[in-house]
């Protein structure tokens, strides 16, 4: 299940800073991981103080003949897996992927495939 998260309204509700900010000032950070054929698989966790919504890039190897894509994520004690088995060929993007909160373990792993996973963290500094 996935859902739309306004950061912007987050941040400010509280004046000028998010709720579990209000002795600090909120900043973001880009984050990323990335997997290529020769290093296929890669695991991180999601930290900041809001939800983040990660995005997908993949683009398959030339002469590929068995590409895919998993990204397997644990939120909040459920696991899940997404796999493209058959991806096509050329870059691909999926934005808003997937919504994970905080403390969230995910893992990419690409076969024939260089793949790439973004997501902003917002903190308190």
């Amino acid at each position: 299940m996935s859902h739309a998260y306004n950061y912007h309204y987050q941040m400010h509700a509280a004046g000028c800073c998010c709720p579990v900010c209000l002795c600090g000032t909120p900043m973001v950070s880009p984050y990323e991981l990335a997997v290529a054929s020769g290093d296929p698989t890669a695991q991180a966790f999601v930290g900041g103080a809001t939800p983040v919504r990660l995005s997908l890039e993949y683009v398959v190897d030339d002469g590929a003949s068995s590409p895919s894509i998993k990204v397997t994520t644990v939120d909040d004690g459920s696991t899940s897996t997404w796999e493209e088995t058959a991806p096509a060929v050329g870059y691909q993007v999926k934005n808003d992927f997937l919504n994970l909160h905080p403390g969230a373990r995910v893992t990419l792993d690409a076969t024939e495939a260089a793949a790439r996973l973004r997501w902003c963290e917002t903190f308190c500094c």
